[in-house]
């Protein structure tokens, strides 16, 4: 008897784009747009340190406020001013969707120089530290992170949380993936920071969502905390595979419009509920310091089914690694979403240097950062790429190869697919993540939902930084219609389009 889908399933069903979807949209009221701000009234502030970007990266894995800030800025700071007829636009470090920046950023120290132990949250305009609760919160962070190894050897911890209605006033229910990847995005930009100053940062997804909320004080009807990064020192950065959360195939489907919050707590865990650490971990990642663990009531796959099989030989890819320190940070200040292309072809060596540093391995030199790095799959989708035949590829991370499976130029289909946006048919080539969700929800709960979206945000920002730093334009790509993208890489109904990078020469 097959087991009626997942509360994730049937959301991402109910949110992919069609035409029909796309007509019943209701259109958006300027005037109700929410600010993209957090205000603290009576919160104290600690103003940080400028940066100067004729300082030298420190590298010395030390803590102080001007370490702080500047990860901050790189994080989710405001990096340029766009004047508009009417408007003034303040941009940030991370790409978000429509720029609306859903996401906020709080910050747990304890014993960072210059700055009071407590949980601040980050003032992206005036580049400052609202003081909102005193003391050292580490130990309550661990406990509600079910005792991950990293949040117990912690510097200081980031929390990013969402603002779904920044986003739902614009794209209604589909926010919910936007947000996420927007989350990604800003953690991204973290963990690429974090090693210019000596450390490390371990994203975190898995944690009791009411006693998170529950200290931060959120409002349960506006915000909710996404994920946690710990700052820890370079050489030691421990990790764990990510649990599983419950499963909840019989709820109730709510109406249009109503999905965001409903699919968002179907996924929450508890300090008091079984969580499962998942089966077969990639060899990296290490299983410990759980609070508890249970066996699962439902069979687990040990290895995710395989896509499309290839038609030719793979072909292997250069991987040198990109250069680190001032020049990544550099790189942060001046990304910005690429807007139109102008053709031509990108090398074969500059496409592997990208995929190599968007799936960083271990002994490569660049920093990895996996939620759940067995779910989320990448196809290539090359139309002008020096020396690979124009087609859907398949990314095999491992052997840091491609393998052809569909031959033929795929712009003008790409072009259709990506709601007739011009970047998809002008670009050099286009990374498209997905995943089986059937397959990711068994084996993480509805939980994986949140985790692949997350981790294609994270690769998603290091693919544009990586495009970037190479001389190439990038721009990720959150509105497509789901099944016809499905369909241009032969895949089975069981997977989800999660995200589009396109990569190409900037006009």
């Amino acid at each position: 008897m097959a087991l009626s889908p997942s509360f994730v399933e049937r959301f991402h069903q109910a949110t992919k784009y069609t035409p029909e979807a796309l007509g019943r949209h209701p259109g958006i009221d300027p005037a109700a747009q929410p600010s993209p701000f957090k205000d603290w009234y009576q919160a104290r502030a600690l103003k940080l340190p400028r940066f100067s970007p004729s300082e030298a990266p420190r590298s010395s894995g030390l803590i102080d406020a001007a370490c702080l800030g500047r990860l901050l800025l790189h994080t989710y700071g405001v990096t340029a001013v766009s004047q508009l007829p009417g408007a003034t636009l303040l941009l940030r470090a991370a790409p978000s969707a429509g720029g609306l920046y859903p996401a906020e950023l709080y910050v747990a120290t304890s014993g960072v120089a210059g700055v009071p132990d407590g949980i601040h949250a980050y003032q992206a305009r005036e580049h400052a530290l609202a003081l909102c609760w005193e003391g050292d919160f580490r130990a309550e962070l661990a406990r509600y992170a079910f005792e991950h190894p990293a949040l117990r050897a912690a510097r200081a911890v980031l929390i990013a949380t969402g603002v779904f209605q920044r986003s739902a006033w614009r794209y209604r229910d589909r926010a919910y993936r936007r947000v996420l990847l927007d989350t990604g995005h800003m953690l991204g930009n973290a963990v690429l920071a974090a090693t210019v100053e000596g450390l490390a940062l371990v994203p975190v997804a898995d944690f009791a969502d009411d006693s998170l909320d529950g200290l931060l004080l959120l409002d349960p009807a506006q915000e909710a905390t996404l994920l946690l990064g710990a700052l820890v020192d370079a050489h030691e950065a421990p990790t764990r595979p990510a649990l599983r959360s419950p499963l909840a195939r019989e709820a109730p489907a709510p109406e249009e419009g109503g999905w965001i919050r409903p699919t968002h707590d179907v996924a929450r865990m508890a300090e008091s509920r079984d969580v499962v650490c998942g089966p077969d971990p990639p060899a990296f990642l290490r299983c410990g310091g759980l609070a508890r663990m249970a066996e699962s009531r439902e069979a687990l796959p040990l290895h995710l089914p395989p896509g499309p099989e290839a038609i030719a030989p793979e072909v292997p890819l250069p991987a040198e690694a990109l250069p680190g320190g001032a020049v990544v940070l550099a790189a942060i200040r001046r990304r910005r979403s690429t807007r139109q292309f102008r053709g031509g072809a990108v090398p074969l060596p500059d496409l592997g240097r990208i995929l190599a540093h968007a799936y960083p391995r271990p002994g490569s030199g660049d920093p990895a950062a996996w939620i759940a790095p067995d779910v989320l799959e990448s196809w290539i989708v090359v139309a002008a790429v020096d020396g690979l035949t124009p087609g859907v590829y398949r990314y095999e991370p491992a052997r840091h190869s491609v393998a052809l499976v569909r031959p033929g130029d795929p712009r003008r289909a790409l072009f259709e697919c990506c709601l007739q946006q011009d970047l998809a048919r002008a670009c050099a080539f286009t990374v498209v993540h997905a995943c089986d969700l059937s397959a990711a929800v068994a084996r993480y709960g509805e939980r994986a939902y949140r985790y692949v979206h997350l981790e294609a945000g994270i690769v998603g920002e290091r693919l544009d930084l990586a495009a970037l730093r190479l001389g190439h334009g990038a721009s990720g790509i959150g509105g497509f219609f789901d099944d016809e993208l499905a369909g241009l890489l032969l895949l089975p109904p069981s997977y989800a389009i999660v995200y589009v990078t396109v990569i190409g020469v900037p006009a």
